[in-house]
């Protein structure tokens, strides 16, 4: 396993629900769970929101994924978008948390994009974590590539 440090940062805030946008009053990630499920990807246990990881990098490149959805439709107004997910872990407080990188493939997205250095992260719901907090995120060895 390999671990890499990353900076908590404030992404668009969609993914929560907390961006003000009446399409995603639930939050995006509350209306695809329902989708992943039936796909095969159960995120139940994970908060409804993602971290977003930004690393010391241009850009971080995830090579190895454990779920990849193609075309999946997941809202009636915005084209149906392909997404890659990869299993790991996020270290906070001396806690260690089973979470997921969470990745909607830019090809396939409309809006909302993310730097290049950054990942978006499912994890349980993590008490006094906080913008600006330095986590660690544990991965298989080769999962990520750092340009």
């Amino acid at each position: 396993m390999a671990s890499f440090d990353f900076e908590l940062v404030k992404g668009h805030q969609v993914a929560s629900g907390l961006a003000n946008d009446d399409r995603f009053v639930i939050g995006t990630i509350a209306l695809q769970l329902p989708l992943f499920n039936r796909l095969g990807l159960n995120l139940d246990n994970y908060h409804r929101a993602t971290l977003n990881a930004q690393f010391n990098c241009e850009e971080v490149i995830l090579n190895h994924v454990d779920y990849h959805f193609t075309q999946v439709k997941w809202h009636r107004d915005l084209p149906a978008e392909d997404f890659r997910f990869c299993r790991c872990q996020v270290l906070h407080a001396d806690q260690a948390y089973s979470s997921i990188i969470y990745q909607p493939m830019a090809e396939t997205k409309t809006e909302h994009f993310q730097p290049k250095n950054q990942l978006e992260i499912l994890a349980p719901f993590i008490d006094n974590i906080h913008y600006g907090d330095i986590c660690r995120l544990v991965v298989a060895d080769t999962a990520l590539t750092f340009v």
